[in-house]
């Protein structure tokens, strides 16, 4: 069993700023995430990945 809840992709077209940067940016575009079961997270901003992140899962023994 999965410790984490799958959220499938979701997109949406809006306003994107990125914040704490040297410079001021807003785009107007696509962002897009998605969460898979394992805990991997993707953020895309016009359908290239931006953030990808993988979590570190410790493994928990099975007494037997």
């Amino acid at each position: 069993m999965s410790k984490f809840k799958e959220y499938p992709e979701m997109h949406s077209k809006g306003n994107i700023s990125i914040e704490n940067i040297p410079y001021d940016k807003i785009i107007n575009g696509d962002l897009g995430i998605q969460i898979s079961e394992d805990g991997r997270v993707w953020v895309c901003i016009d359908g290239i990945a931006f953030i990808r992140f993988n979590p570190e899962i410790k493994m928990e023994k099975k007494n037997e």
